[in-house]
């Protein structure tokens, strides 16, 4: 299923902003690398695009050492380079970080993991120690180039399974799990005097005590994502392809390429909402907001400028595909800033009644959640419905 998407440019580049729309909230930052400083590496670190001569064995080792004289990039260097210098260099920088100080790796212990029969590409791994005397693997794998080897990625190894939730979200037993959830939920939300219900209830009085709060955060959140978007749609052609190579790998990591080329869509709903609701809405948000509200503004303020940054990449589409983007769009973007208004209404009765009034603007802060819910719940299967079953 997700082959097939993936052959339409806009589909493709839709579908991976649609699964990382949340996922870049919880994302960690990320630490930029500058290329080697003269002299301390071969022309092909400097530009990636100039495959390494030699053996499979001599690049793996040059990739390494190129690999260990990398530094971090200050902020003085990093805004030095135009957006089509750092869009370029963007996909090495972020996927490929420097080692940390300390590193050493021994070039003598190479291991191959792969054979010829394997295919083109060879990965080799070498034995490495981080200052502390703390044991690590570091992996490079190359391609055949014209001329050489190609690096595809030099680093520390790491394991590409999934692991503990997001390992369980891709079993039958989690997406029998969801479609009872979203049923107990669709019930509730229709049954009289049921918690849901109860609880939307307080939410409604929150929000016409804080109306104008809540309005202005949201009016003015979704206006950052706009010049994110804005900003975005002039960037250079480069950083459209800089942007998908990152996207990709964090959707994979996350769990989502996997679930969506499954083609089930209860299995791909629920990965997508338990990164949306789960980790961007409760683990992220939530606990900003519920620090006096100010650290989910400041972040928020950021992260969704810089997430409108892929969307102003998108080309063109029919009508339909930019109305099921459209409509995505709305129901998470919506869920986010509601529960960073609810951070508001938090600082708001505090600053109203000081610190004994406490509980009650962690209520209306908590009344938020149930909004988030019912949004992405409702999100999460349009959005696997629509990619997958190809509205």
């Amino acid at each position: 299923m997700i082959s097939t998407l993936l052959k339409c440019d806009f589909q493709r580049r839709a579908l991976i902003t649609f699964l990382t729309l949340g996922a870049l909230l919880a994302l960690p930052a990320l630490a930029f690398a500058a290329p080697p400083e003269p002299g301390a590496a071969t022309e092909a670190a400097a530009n990636p695009d100039v495959p390494l001569a030699g053996s499979a064995e001599e690049a793996a080792d040059a990739a390494v050492r190129d690999w260990l004289a990398r530094r971090p990039l200050s902020f003085d260097r990093l805004s030095g380079l135009d957006a089509e210098q750092l869009c370029r260099e963007l996909p090495g920088i972020v996927t490929q970080p420097p080692p940390p100080a300390g590193t050493d790796v021994n070039l003598d212990d190479r291991v191959e993991r792969t054979t010829p029969d394997d295919g083109e590409e060879r990965v080799f791994t070498y034995a490495a120690s981080l200052a502390g005397g703390q044991l690590d693997v570091v992996e490079v794998r190359l391609r055949p180039a014209a001329g050489g080897w190609e690096v595809v990625r030099v680093g520390f190894r790491t394991d590409p399974n999934l692991s503990g939730v997001r390992a369980w979200l891709q079993t039958p037993a989690a997406s029998v799990a969801f479609v009872a959830l979203t049923l107990v939920v669709v019930v509730m939300l229709f049954l009289r005097g049921s918690p849901l219900r109860a609880w939307l209830k307080r939410t409604r009085a929150s929000v016409r005590e804080h109306r104008r709060l809540v309005i202005v955060t949201i009016v003015g959140l979704y206006g950052l994502f706009g010049l994110g978007v804005l900003s975005g749609s002039t960037l250079p052609e480069s950083c459209d392809v800089a942007v998908v190579q990152i996207v990709e790998g964090a959707i994979t990591s996350l769990g989502a390429t996997a679930a969506y080329g499954s083609g089930d869509v209860p299995r791909a709903a629920a990965v997508t909402f338990y990164q949306n609701f789960v980790v961007v809405t409760l683990s992220v948000t939530f606990t900003l907001a519920a620090v006096l509200g100010v650290p989910a503004y400041i972040y928020a303020a950021f992260s969704f400028f810089v997430q409108g940054v892929p969307f102003g990449l998108l080309g063109g589409g029919t009508p339909l595909q930019v109305l099921i983007l459209l409509v995505v769009l709305v129901l998470e973007l919506t869920s986010y800033f509601f529960v960073v208004s609810g951070g508001g209404m938090l600082l708001a009765t505090i600053w109203r009644g000081g610190f004994a009034r406490l509980p009650e603007g962690f209520r209306k802060l908590l009344s938020t959640l149930p909004v988030a819910l019912v949004l992405l719940l409702a999100g999460a299967w349009f959005e696997a419905g629509a990619l997958i079953l190809g509205f």
